[in-house]
């Protein structure tokens, strides 16, 4: 039997975009879905987009902030309308190919619990040069993404590097996702975050690009500018996310939370990382691989 699959779509003012990203959803040659929209208080004519599909579509559903929350409140909220026992996501400015979907649910059916596909960035000329140079490098230096296959390893390459490049090309199952904390200091990074913490899962990367990533000047990624020590305290979380002693991570965190009134020493070598605080307390080294 086919099995259910839910697709989060938060929304906030892209109507120039929307109106793509649901017809993508109607066109999948995968039809056993469910499409849960959550309007983040939008104040454009995306409701009025919405609401015409409402009428056409029953699969299609619809969750309404009276407030704007921000992508991880309305994310999590998304969570929990879903039905399916699997979880997609699709931003309102990207676009799903016909079989984003068959793809994903055959691989799931092989036993992965995390599912992500290539990505094919459009709109921005500057933005997909950046992106397709990333993905350079992460194919280069973190691991051969030349085929459809279950990444082995997967901890020791996502605390470099965010290796999936947006949401949209991800499919999880329900119940490892809603496990998660969605609290991440860096909000515009919470995808990384997410993944940080499911690092210890099955994780099956499929070799097509069966999601159109827009790039653009006005997406969220854009819209939020963190200080250096919000940021390094987040990338600070994923590393610890990935690390497999618990009393270690346990420790880290109550270390961290001290540090917004200390100052921090930050030393990477050949083989290790290491992090203490000016006074030379010790926080924590790790031997990497």
């Amino acid at each position: 039997m086919d099995e259910k699959i839910s697709i989060l779509m938060p929304s906030y003012n892209y109507a120039s975009y929307i109106r793509e990203a649901i017809e993508s959803v109607i066109k999948q040659t995968y039809t056993n879905w469910e499409l849960i929209i959550i309007d983040d208080a939008s104040t454009d004519s995306s409701l009025g987009i919405i609401k015409e599909y409402l009428r056409k579509d029953p699969r299609i559903k619809l969750v309404i902030n009276e407030k704007n929350l921000g992508l991880a409140k309305t994310l999590k909220k998304g969570i929990s309308f879903a039905e399916g026992n699997w979880i997609a996501f699709l931003e309102c400015d990207d676009i799903f190919q016909p079989t984003s979907l068959e793809k994903k649910i055959e691989a799931a059916q092989n036993g992965a619990e995390l599912i992500f596909s290539a990505a094919e960035g459009f709109d921005n000329k500057n933005k997909i040069q950046k992106f397709e140079k990333h993905i350079e490098d992460i194919n280069k230096y973190i691991i051969k993404l030349d085929k459809s296959m279950f990444i082995e390893g997967f901890p020791n390459f996502v605390y470099k590097t965010n290796i999936i490049p947006t949401f949209s090309v991800v499919m999880v199952k329900k119940e490892i996702l809603a496990g998660c904390n969605f609290n991440p200091l860096c909000e515009t990074a919470l995808d990384y975050y997410l993944w940080a913490q499911l690092c210890f899962h099955k994780i099956y990367y499929i070799h097509e690009k069966l999601t159109l990533w827009r790039l653009h000047n006005d997406s969220y990624l854009n819209r939020k500018q963190y200080s250096w020590l919000r940021k390094f305290l987040f990338s600070i979380s994923i590393f610890a996310q990935t690390v497999q002693n618990k009393n270690r991570i346990q420790q880290f965190f109550i270390i961290a939370n001290s540090i917004r009134k200390r100052l921090i020493y930050f030393n990477i070598s050949k083989n290790r990382i290491k992090l203490s605080l000016f006074n030379n307390r010790y926080i924590f080294e790790k031997f990497l691989p």
